[in-house]
């Protein structure tokens, strides 16, 4: 199997720059192709929206750290002689910040969704791969007894409905996960910590915060700024973790102000 990123292409123009697109936890490429459509539309980029390792169609593995990710972004734009800009949001937000502070040479401009460079003590989302995992696929008729099932303990129909993307029906007509549980769960810890990295870029960067969320906070600011110092950061009002689907014109605003400036030098 490929070790080289599954990915969807937009605007495959002859343009001078590439921009990237990655998820976050639990995500795929499909989340994003939305925005992805949009911006195509209004920039003159070529643009790339990826799965993640063991997301979507993208290879497995029993590893799954920041650096892992990481070169994994860096390898996919060795097949692009381009300048490369990036947007994360989230799992995919670290591992574009890690990308750019590995090979700060490699990208223009960053962007990073609702995602600071720290470690993050808690997660709700240990108890999402749990509850996924727990969900017996030999009984299950229909993505919407899945749902039911889920309902019991998650609530919020958005976050079902989004975990519920990754159920598929594979080629022996069995409901199968497109994520690869097992690693993701032997690799939680891995997933909210930070790696520690003595480096930084130096490029435009912008982070976007949902204003409801609390991923990124006031005390993580001079992190940021070390490592990012030459960056902005935005608020999308009533928005959470997912500004992007939550709020999607002022989010989509934000990109577009943030890309199109100076996007030819």
């Amino acid at each position: 199997m490929s070790s080289l990123l599954s990915f969807k292409h937009f605007s495959k123009n002859k343009y001078d720059d590439l921009l990237i697109i990655a998820h976050g936890l639990f995500g795929s490429k499909t989340n994003w192709m939305s925005t992805a459509k949009f911006l195509s539309e209004n920039l003159r980029l070529e643009i790339i929206v990826v799965d993640l390792r063991n997301h979507g169609s993208s290879f497995w593995s029993d590893y799954h750290d920041y650096l892992c990710m990481a070169e994994d972004l860096i390898k996919l734009t060795e097949s692009f002689s381009k300048r490369v800009n990036i947007i994360g949001h989230s799992m995919g937000g670290k591992a574009a910040m890690v990308a750019s502070i590995s090979r700060p040479e490699i990208f223009k401009k960053l962007v990073v969704v609702d995602i600071s460079p720290v470690n993050y003590a808690k997660s709700e989302f240990i108890n999402y791969i749990k509850l996924l995992k727990d969900l017996n696929l030999n009984q299950i008729k229909t993505r919407k007894e899945a749902d039911l099932k889920l309902k019991e303990k998650i609530v919020d129909r958005n976050i079902r409905l989004f975990l519920l993307q990754n159920l598929y029906i594979d080629e022996n007509n069995n409901y199968n996960w497109k994520i690869n549980l097992e690693s993701l769960k032997k690799n939680i810890e891995n997933i909210k910590l930070f790696p520690k990295i003595q480096n930084s870029f130096k490029g435009r960067t912008l982070f976007i915060k949902g204003k409801n969320s609390n991923y990124i906070q006031e005390k993580h600011l001079d992190l940021i700024n070390n490592f990012f110092p030459n960056h902005s950061l935005r608020e999308i009002a009533n928005s959470g973790h997912w500004p992007h689907i939550e709020q999607p014109d002022l989010f989509r605003k934000e990109l577009l102000t943030f890309l199109y400036e100076d996007q030819h030098n």
